[in-house]
């Protein structure tokens, strides 16, 4: 902190001075009792201009050149890592590298490199050496960590790439922030609105506030941008390792934030009484390893013109690099609507039997619903029993079952079968005597997670006498063989596809001791594995089976066809996901006869029609949901006549149209994915429940444009094109 403040005193007067220097420069202070001792190092790289603190090596100051942009505006809030090594007695130990002197600096061609001979802090020092790198590649500052534990002590948890003294670009209050959930921006108002955690719930412990989002779980990417509209350029900040495992992103603001107040949350200077003011963010990493070398990397940053959508392009850049989405698009992928029924649920009410699905399936056909999924199929039915994927005994026999799925496959109707993979029921017998020893332990003991869900009952409902599951782990070999037994046995007997629920339950530490993986890899490795093997050995039987998930994370996407998924609102919070990776999509429910609105935004989104009457229980062709499956059926006419554009192009938001309509008018669109092909169409939504007069031009486009609608048939004209839109319904406008 001594060197911080002094730092903070003289570089306003070397500022200038340090981006005229050489390569690699050094400064001595003008109160340093030994004027050969470096307080900044300098370190110029083709993108940016690195300042290092002399004495801990932190990175105090980063000014990118084209576009010129200064990132850390505050250099006392400059880290490089932090490293948790729990000891006896004090679970907290954490070494920081401010309080390390820097062993060596090491200028390279492409950067820097960070030794540290041992880690200290205030109460010992550890045999323990660290090399953090600093690079320049493809035009990205890229962050790496090599951490040597010599010592019996886990490495719990590894904070690099760190950012500190953030405080905005161009002006704070005109900075956005676009940190990607599954459906909703993490990161909005980080620098005008920040809240932390909350209590109990990241701040306490702290004397600052702070967030934490998990990836995957609270990200379904791994990376973040900051951005400023008005200035037009931005900076892009990602965990570009290419090991899976679950990580944090820590984002912290320096010294507090405000509370129950109108507009700017951050503290003012007055307010911070000289205590240094900006956001601090980072990726932990948590091996919980001993005895070896962990390495991780890199965290990549970038500056940009534009604002996020800029940075979703990076980011699927390197994607592209490292995992496969370049895979023929399976039936599943191609399939506009599911029908999704229960057949018993977990307080024993047997809704419907097995010789009962192909009349259901014949039912959701007559509507253009060609994909069924089975649900409570399996003993114990809906959410009891697991992981027994054995036919229901109570809803007939194992011959009744497999005759159900050939009849539903020869009437050109696709079983799809709800299953888990990483979940258990611990009231069976099963688990008691087989799979109790795979389940998910915590730190300090096996203290199993449990939730469930009740159907039949209210006090089930209610969540009071529900039956519960605990998390089990398919890194356990064994676990997963007695799973994938169970799995290829259901595509023998006829299941096209699996939907795999409950997928974002791999968000925990496992600390079984009888695991011979990291706790930060046993849940989200080891449903990937299960993906894979279950792709690997079930296509030698079916070479078309395929795979849904409960699952919104991008390292999944090149397993799974489509992620279920609900969406009960009228917009999506983010768009982010859906942009980022236009080939995945998800579902969208209608499970009661009044969601027609859902079913507009399926179409606004491109997601496929999940029908699941009466909340799981009916036929698409029971009375008071027939209105809604024949909606569904004109937006399958209308989405396959322009399938090319709104089911397989690229959504592009609602970026490339001009849309003037009402305050219950919202739209989207869509391009072609051919690189010669410049079509393109806007989906429009009336969400009021009054006609609507709506005005489409699509930008840069001029000429006819053909207009689809539900039950009329295609007409014609010359953009800009007006529309009345009829309540709860919607237009199509499309330029070939």
């Amino acid at each position: 902190m001594r060197f911080s403040r002094l730092f903070a005193l003289i570089a306003p007067h070397l500022l200038l001075s340090f981006l005229a220097c050489p390569a690699v420069t050094l400064f001595a202070s003008a109160q340093a009792p030994a004027p050969a001792e470096p307080v900044v190092r300098i370190i110029d790289t083709p993108a940016a201009t690195l300042r290092l603190s002399g004495l801990s090596g932190d990175l105090v100051g980063l000014r990118w050149k084209d576009p010129s942009l200064e990132l850390i505006g505050e250099p006392r809030l400059g880290e490089n890592f932090r490293i948790l090594i729990p000891r006896p007695g004090y679970e907290a130990d954490y070494f920081y590298s401010r309080d390390q002197k820097v062993s060596r600096i090491e200028p390279a061609p492409d950067g820097v490199v960070c030794v540290y001979n041992s880690l200290r802090n205030s109460s010992e020092t550890l045999p323990v050496q660290v090399r953090y790198r600093i690079r320049v590649e493809g035009g990205q500052v890229l962050f790496s960590i090599q951490v040597d534990n010599s010592t019996n002590r886990k490495l719990a948890e590894v904070m690099y790439g760190i950012i500190g003294g953030q405080q905005g670009i161009a002006g704070r209050l005109d900075t956005e922030a676009m940190i990607p959930g599954p459906n909703a921006n993490q990161g909005a108002g980080l620098f005008s609105r920040f809240h932390g955690g909350g209590y109990g719930g990241g701040n306490l412990g702290i004397r600052y506030d702070a967030a934490s989002y998990s990836y995957p779980g609270s990200l379904s990417m791994g990376w973040m941008d900051v951005y400023n509209p008005k200035a037009g350029v931005g900076y892009y900040y990602a965990d570009q390792d290419t090991d899976t495992r679950l990580t944090l992103l820590e984002v912290e603001l320096r010294p507090f934030s405000k509370s129950a107040i109108y507009g700017d949350t951050w503290p003012s200077s007055a307010e911070a009484q000289g205590e240094p003011i900006g956001i601090t963010t980072g990726w932990v990493d948590m091996p919980y390893a001993s005895k070896g070398t962990f390495s991780a990397g890199p965290v990549a940053l970038q500056v940009h013109t534009g604002d996020w959508h800029s940075a979703s392009g990076i980011y699927r850049s390197w994607f592209d690099q490292h995992f496969n989405m370049g895979r023929p698009r399976s039936w599943l992928r191609q399939e506009n609507a599911w029908q999704s029924i229960i057949l018993s649920n977990s307080e024993d009410v047997a809704v419907h039997r097995f010789d009962e699905l192909p009349k259901l399936a014949a039912d959701a056909k007559k509507y253009g619903i060609t994909t069924f999924e089975i649900l409570g199929w399996d003993t114990g039915g809906i959410d009891r029993g697991y992981p027994q994927y054995t036919p229901d005994p109570r809803l007939g026999t194992p011959a009744e079952f497999k005759k159900a799925l050939a009849n539903m496959r020869a009437i050109g109707v696709h079983p799809l079968i709800f299953s888990n993979v990483q979940v258990a029921d611990t009231a069976t017998p099963l688990f008691r005597d087989r799979l109790k020893q795979y389940a998910v332990h915590g730190l300090w003991a096996p203290d199993w997670r449990l939730n469930g869900w009740g159907e039949g009952t209210i006090s089930a409902r209610a969540g009071f006498t529900n039956s519960n599951m605990t998390t089990v782990s398919p890194s356990h070999p064994a676990f997963r063989e007695y799973l994938m037994n169970q799995y290829l046995q259901l595509v023998r007997e006829g299941a096209e596809g699996f939907q795999f629920d409950k997928g974002g339950g791999i968000v925990n530490l496992d600390f079984n001791p009888t695991l011979t993986v990291s706790p930060d890899k046993s849940l989200v490795d080891g449903v990937l594995e299960t993906y894979r093997e279950l792709l690997s050995k079930g296509k030698a039987i079916d070479p078309n089976l395929a795979i849904a998930a409960e699952m919104l994370y991008d390292r999944a996407f090149p397993y799974i066809d489509v992620s279920y998924m609900r969406m009960g609102g009228i917009d999506m919070n983010s768009t982010v996901l859906r942009y980022t990776f236009p080939e995945w999509t998800g579902t969208i429910f209608g499970e009661s006869p009044g969601d027609i609105n859902p079913m507009n935004n399926g179409m606004r989104y491109g997601f496929v029609w999940d029908i699941a009457p009466r909340h799981y229980n009916d036929s698409v062709d029971e009375p008071l949901t027939r209105p809604l499956s024949r909606y569904v059926s004109e937006l399958i006419r209308i989405r396959k006549q322009y399938a090319d554009l709104l089911f397989y192009g690229r959504f592009n938001d609602s970026m490339g149209a001009t849309v003037q309509g009402g305050p219950n008018i919202r739209y989207s669109v869509f391009n072609s994915f051919q690189p010669k092909n410049d079509s393109r169409a806007c989906v429009v939504v009336n969400f009021g429940g009054d006609p609507q007069s709506v005005t489409v031009d699509l930008d840069g486009k001029a000429g006819q444009v053909s207009i689809a609608t539900p039950y009329q048939a295609d007409t014609t004209a010359v953009l800009p094109v007006h529309i009345i839109i009829p309540a709860y319904q919607l237009a199509v406008v499309v330029k070939r």
